[in-house]
C-alpha cells in the first residue's frame, strides 16, 4: 500500500502527468492578420475597433471559449457559435483610449475548445492626448476659475503634538495669470503652508498642507482663498479629531 501511494506522489510530480492540461497553441484557426497598428488615434474620437478576421482550417469544430486581454481599456466581441470546418468568423478588438496618453501594445489571447487551444493577436498604437475639463480632476470650484481636489480636508486623528501633511491640489482655469493666496480664519498656527502665489494660465499645482497639533485651537478651521486680492466666498475646510 506504501508503495502505492508514494507512486502515485512521483507521478503527480512528473512533467506529463497533470490534471489539468497547459493550452496549446492552435493549429486549427489561421488569423489572415495577428498584429494590427492602429497607427495615431486622438484621445477626444474615442474607442477604436478593428476586425481580425479567421478560418478554421482544421477537420473538426472549433468552439471560442473566450478571450483575455489583461486590460480594462481593451473590449471584444467573438463567435459564441461552433466554427464548423472550412467556415471563417471574425474576433473585433475595440480600444478606449481615455486618460491613457502615449504608446500602446495589447496582447489579446484567443482561447478555444474549452480553453485547452489558444491564438494571440496584437493591437498597438499612439494616443494623442486631448485637453480635459479640469473639473474632471478638480471637482470643486472655488470662484474667480479656482478649482481644487477639496472642499474639506480632513486629517484624522492627531494626538498632541504630532503632525500630519495632506497634499492640496489647485488648478487655474483662466487665461492669465492668477495671484493665489490662502488666509487662515482664527490665527490658527497649528496649519502650516506655503501659499503657491502666481499661478500661470491653466497652470495645475501642489500645496502641501501641514496640521502640527499644539492643542490650542478647535478641530474644524476655515481657510479663505484669496484670487488677485479678492477673498473668495467659499473657504477651504480643514478639520481634525483630538486625541
Amino acid at each position: 500500500m506504501f508503495r502505492f501511494i508514494l507512486l502515485l506522489l512521483c507521478l503527480s510530480s512528473h512533467p506529463l502527468f497533470s490534471l489539468s492540461q497547459e493550452p496549446q497553441l492552435s493549429e486549427a484557426l489561421q488569423f489572415e492578420e495577428r498584429k494590427f497598428d492602429f497607427g495615431e488615434i486622438q484621445e477626444q474620437d474615442g474607442i477604436v475597433s478593428h476586425v481580425f478576421l479567421f478560418k478554421n482550417i482544421g477537420r473538426t469544430v472549433v468552439h471560442i471559449s473566450g478571450i483575455s486581454a489583461g486590460c480594462g481599456c481593451v473590449q471584444y466581441e467573438f463567435p459564441q457559435e461552433p466554427i464548423l470546418p472550412g467556415k471563417t468568423g471574425e474576433v473585433t478588438v475595440s480600444y478606449n483610449p481615455a486618460y491613457r496618453p502615449g504608446f500602446f501594445s495589447k496582447e489579446i489571447v484567443v482561447l478555444s475548445n474549452n480553453n485547452t487551444c489558444y491564438n494571440r493577436i496584437w493591437i498597438k498604437g499612439s494616443v494623442i492626448p486631448c485637453r480635459h475639463s479640469v473639473s474632471e480632476n478638480y471637482p470643486y470650484g472655488y470662484g474667480s476659475g479656482l478649482w481644487m481636489n477639496f472642499e474639506v480636508m480632513t486629517f484624522g486623528t492627531i494626538s498632541k503634538g504630532h503632525s500630519r501633511t495632506m497634499k492640496l491640489k489647485y488648478a487655474n482655469d483662466t487665461d492669465k495669470d492668477m495671484q493665489l493666496m490662502f488666509v487662515v480664519v482664527g490665527g490658527n498656527t497649528d496649519i502650516k503652508f506655503i501659499s503657491p502665489h502666481l499661478v500661470k494660465p491653466h497652470e495645475e499645482g501642489i500645496m502641501p498642507i501641514t496640521y502640527q497639533n499644539s492643542g490650542q485651537f478647535d478641530a474644524e478651521t476655515n481657510i479663505y482663498p484669496v484670487v488677485n486680492g479678492k477673498v473668495l466666498a467659499k473657504p477651504l475646510k480643514v478639520t481634525y479629531i483630538k486625541r
